[in-house]
């Protein structure tokens, strides 16, 4: 795992990007990667990484080149068939000199082009320079674990693993972009390719960006989860597709152990990283290291029992913490530092706190996030599933449903859920179940000088732009859209963000190529099953997992932390960071509708709590990256002063 960072420009640009303002880049992302820098400069180009060694730890140095060094490379994350890859570009007659897997990346290119992307499996973001082509190329993972961000300029395009690399550079003025901001507060997070950085993009997940030396810039797509290629029978019976489920799983988690350094599991307790933990028992030499992280103001959902009884019943090497909200005063700020793009879910604190620990015994960590969003695990899919029949049916149905969901109290659940099952419009449905500002609350909290006129048609077309065409059904439509938005956006950036900071490399086995491959071919019925969610899982996990932990319902990472929380830091929320003179100063929001909220801090529901972090996110993000004293608090003084 590493962060890479760099700039391709016309010559009177690139230049410029001296050595030390490369090492400000590069120091700016010093936890994604502490083992090492790696720089190379050349007219037209500079490239930049941090290393956190985990195969061939002694050498694959970066940015590593071909046999000629005409085509360079930087790379983050892990090729997991990397050893097939070099036997076969042998047998092309290619000379690798070391044994890890970024060298397969250049001399891929050499064979394949910009193609080349399709062969890899594994988690990525990838820069490759083209010297005798001028051509920078830029490419993302398939589901997007690894994040890659860039800037596209009249000078040239600059990218790093994380924004704070380009303010570092002095590549970048940050400032608030006003639509991804509506779009944060309206879902919780934002959706790519914006990002809450105005001019700062995010290439997407299964795309690559080719930006040659004339300026030109071409992005397309190279994958894709509806290109499915494993084979299932439409006549497969449970059994089979459970046998198939769990191959798929037992490969993709033995692929993704492959480590020369300390390798454990993120146990939550729960039914997901109960399974991947059972399968890296079956198949380690040792005892499996395993780490859980609970808050006691989550008494009554705390799962560290439940993780307990797990690793005593695989015979793991079990490490946990118990901590509370009223603990690690300054853990927002850091969590939101390295996060830079916030999600209002309180989970990416406990998840940091969760990847500190791991990182005092492994390097490496596997986790169970994926197979929510793949299986059908969360409630959203149980009223999709429901609108299915509903669409069927008669038309007047859905429309009493839906009359009925207008005159219930606008935002409640029963207004979401009837909206919801009868609606045929995937956007809208979607935006029921997970929305957090409703159309009203935008219009009471919201100032008119910050609301985007537009704004309503603008969410509905992001939503609308990540639909496949080839997507079966209201369930088949919801889980796509989670696969591509609050999968990528919020789960997987915080898990990377957070577990980076603590210089620990998570890994995923849900989010394997063929694993994914297999899911999105399986029958709605296979996910939600008379209404039990994630049922094939269930099934497949029986005799691997205790029959208490595939029963017990689903609850959230830290249930009941997030009211916890907010009650603990209601003082602080509303002296440093809502009501704060810059914050007022920036006539964003009604000071009048947010003390009411903060009055109600904690006792208000799920929802009222989200809203009122969502604006404090917002804002205490503004503090630290767009106001002028920021970056300066986070970023040492050489790296400004180099920059």
């Amino acid at each position: 795992m590493c962060g890479i960072c760099g700039i391709a420009g016309r010559d009177r640009f690139a230049p410029a990007l001296d050595e030390a303002r490369l090492c400000a880049m590069t120091d700016a992302i010093v936890h994604r990667g502490p083992d090492e820098r790696g720089l190379h400069r050349e007219p037209g180009v500079a490239l930049g990484m941090r290393r956190l060694s985990v195969i061939d730890v002694g050498g694959s140095r970066q940015p590593i080149a071909n046999e000629d060094r005409r085509v360079l490379a930087v790379f983050n994350g892990e090729i997991y068939n990397f050893r097939e890859l070099r036997e076969d570009l042998r047998k092309r007659g290619h000379r690798l000199q070391t044994d890890g897997d970024g060298e397969t990346i250049v001399h891929l290119y050499e064979e394949y082009g910009v193609n080349f992307a399709r062969r890899l499996e594994g988690i990525f973001a990838i820069a490759v320079w083209d010297a005798p082509r001028g051509r920078l190329l830029l490419v993302r993972d398939r589901l997007g674990v690894k994040p890659l961000y860039y800037s596209l300029g009249p000078e040239g395009l600059a990218f790093a693993s994380e924004v704070k690399a380009l303010i570092a550079g002095g590549l970048l003025a940050p400032a608030l972009d006003p639509v991804a901001a509506e779009l944060f507060l309206a879902l919780g997070f934002v959706p790519g390719p914006r990002s809450l950085f105005a001019g700062v993009q995010k290439l997407m997940p299964g795309s690559l960006l080719v930006w040659e030396g004339d300026g030109t810039v071409e992005q397309r797509a190279y994958w894709s989860p509806e290109q499915a290629t494993s084979a299932r029978s439409a006549k497969a019976s449970w059994a089979e597709d459970q046998d198939r489920l769990l191959e798929h799983l037992r490969r993709a988690t033995r692929a993704q152990m492959v480590s020369d350094v300390p390798l454990g599991s993120m146990l939550s307790g729960g039914l997901d990283s109960s399974l991947i933990t059972a399968l890296m028992a079956e198949c380690s030499t040792q005892a499996v290291k395993t780490f859980s992280i609970g808050f006691v103001e989550d008494a009554e959902a705390n799962e560290l029992s439940d993780a307990r009884r797990v690793a005593e019943r695989l015979g793991t090497d079990h490490h946990e913490l118990l901590t509370s909200a009223t603990e690690h005063p300054d853990l927002l700020d850091d969590a939101l530092w390295h996060l830079e793009e916030p999600v209002a879910d309180v989970s990416f604190l406990g998840f940091l706190l969760l990847s500190r620990l791991a990182r005092e015994s492994v390097t490496v960590a596997l986790s169970g996030q994926g197979a929510d969003e793949l299986l059908g695990g969360y409630r959203k899919h149980q009223i999709a599933a429901l609108a299915a029949p509903l669409q069927r049916g008669p038309a007047a149905l859905r429309t009493a449903l839906g009359a009925a969901a207008r005159h219930a109290s606008p935002g409640s659940t029963l207004a979401r859920g009837l909206t919801a099952v009868a609606t045929d419009d995937p956007a809208e449905r979607l935006l029921a179940m997970s929305r957090v500002f409703q159309p009203d609350d935008r219009s009471e909290l919201l100032t008119p000088g910050f609301r985007e006129r537009s704004f309503e048609q603008a969410l509905a077309g992001t939503i609308n732009a990540q639909l496949p065409s080839g997507a079966r059904g209201p369930l088949g439509e919801t889980l796509a859209l989670d696969t591509r938005l609050a999968l990528v956006d919020n789960m997987l950036l915080y898990f990377d963000k957070m577990s980076m900071a603590a210089s620990l490399e998570v890994r995923v086995p849900f989010l394997d190529t063929e694993l994914v491959d297999f899911c999105y071919q399986l029958p709605d019925s296979r996910k939600v099953w008379l209404g039990r969610r994630k049922e094939l899982l269930k099934r497949a996990s029986r005799g691997l997992v205790d029959e208490a932990i595939v029963k017990k319902p689903k609850r959230g990472f830290f249930h009941a932390a997030l009211g916890a929380w907010l009650r603990v830091h209601r003082d602080s929320l509303l002296s440093d960071t809502l009501l704060d003179p810059r914050a007022l100063a920036r006539d964003q929001y009604e000071p009048r509708a947010v003390r009411a909220l903060l009055a109600a801090a904690g006792a208000g529901g799920k929802k009222s709590d989200q809203r009122l972090l969502s604006l404090m996110l917002l804002e205490r993000w503004q503090q630290m990256f767009v106001d002028g004293d920021g970056p300066a608090r986070r970023l040492p003084a050489p790296l400004l002063a180099a920059a």
